[in-house]
């Protein structure tokens, strides 16, 4: 008998497959079957920095990586209900309803593994409008927006911390979108949104301390880079909605704290 959450939800093809135990094969397995059906899906968070940066498996980067993170357009959305059900998954068919023109949730019961899907804009303690990114890279976001996804974190966590250090130790900052941070992109949208720029800022400070407590504080390529990053978000003429927004402060919370929405 299925699952009352799948009810109503039917695969192309009516073969429903097993999700992979290994994440990151379990990540290129859906990303894999998403282009095959022409659906546009990118794959977000610790697995996709996995995937760009070999430093995300040095021994004092290591981490372990649970659920997955992606997103698509919201003109494939409504693709994903049968797609995810053919790999194996149980959608949240309450969830799904109530929320699912901005965010949907699958579960991989096998692994005890959630999926996360955001459709056009990541909602988290910053909103961040992914839509013009997704045709950058076949696989991933592109890096400037994987950075950016980990710094607009207001309650930042050490496996967050790890991952921007194993970003920043093996990509520079530049005006491309390929293996760089391109910078214009960063400044767009930090000098645009005086929340984003204040938990960006607070988050840098974390990162240097931590590079300390992870063996990490004579690493020149890090420290050389978050000095660059910083001086050019000072440096940048910053937009009137953003001096406006500045003059206020930390008086008025600037962030946003997203619920973590778990299956029992």
């Amino acid at each position: 008998m299925r699952d009352q959450a799948t009810a109503g939800v039917e695969g192309s093809t009516g073969v429903v497959q097993q999700p992979l135990e290994d994440v990151r094969q379990e990540a290129e397995r859906i990303l894999v079957s998403a282009e095959e059906r022409g659906i546009v899906l990118r794959i977000l968070g610790g697995v996709a920095v996995l995937m760009h940066s070999p430093s995300a498996e040095h021994r004092a980067l290591q981490r372990a990586y649970g659920d997955l993170d992606f997103i698509t357009l919201g003109s494939d959305r409504a693709e994903l209900p049968s797609l995810f059900v053919e790999l194996g998954y149980t959608p949240d068919a309450e969830f799904n309803t109530l929320h699912g023109h901005q965010r949907l949730y699958f579960w991989d019961s096998a692994n005890q593994r959630q999926v996360d899907v955001f459709v056009d804009t990541l909602r988290m303690s910053h909103t961040l409008d992914l839509r013009q990114r997704l045709h950058l890279e076949r696989r991933t976001i592109p890096l400037a927006d994987l950075l950016l996804t980990k710094l607009q974190i207001y309650e930042i966590n050490d496996k967050d911390v790890r991952d921007i250090i194993a970003l920043l130790r093996d990509h520079p900052l530049g005006s491309g979108d390929e293996e760089m941070f391109n910078l214009d992109r960063l400044l767009a949208i930090l000098t645009a949104d005086w929340g984003f720029y204040r938990t960006t800022v607070k988050n840098i400070a974390v990162v240097r301390e931590a590079l300390s407590a992870n063996g990490l504080a004579d690493d020149a390529d890090i420290a050389s880079r978050l000095d660059e990053l910083e001086r050019a978000i000072e440096a940048a003429p910053k937009t009137r909605a953003w001096k406006l927004r500045a003059l206020i402060g930390d008086r008025k919370p600037w962030y946003e704290l997203p619920e973590e929405v778990r299956r029992d």
